[in-house]
């Protein structure tokens, strides 16, 4: 496990949203539960992610491909 340490994710962009919506969810609260598991797991650690994707576009841009301007 990753617990105390640091994770590098590379090409972030790449995950599903769903997955990234889940793994945003372990990242704020601090804690999950494995598949099929009752028990809850506290983590801490420090992600380092990265992408070659422009992230601006990635911002203006939602799942459904609708573009919406940044000020």
């Amino acid at each position: 496990m990753a617990n105390g340490s640091t994770i590098f994710l590379d090409e972030i962009t790449e995950l599903p949203m769903e997955l990234q919506a889940k793994f945003l969810r372990v990242l704020q609260e601090g804690q999950f539960e494995r598949l099929g598991g009752s028990s809850t797991i506290k983590v801490d650690v420090r992600v380092i992610a990265a992408t070659n994707q422009d992230l601006g576009e990635a911002v203006r841009r939602d799942a459904s491909g609708r573009t919406f301007s940044t000020v």
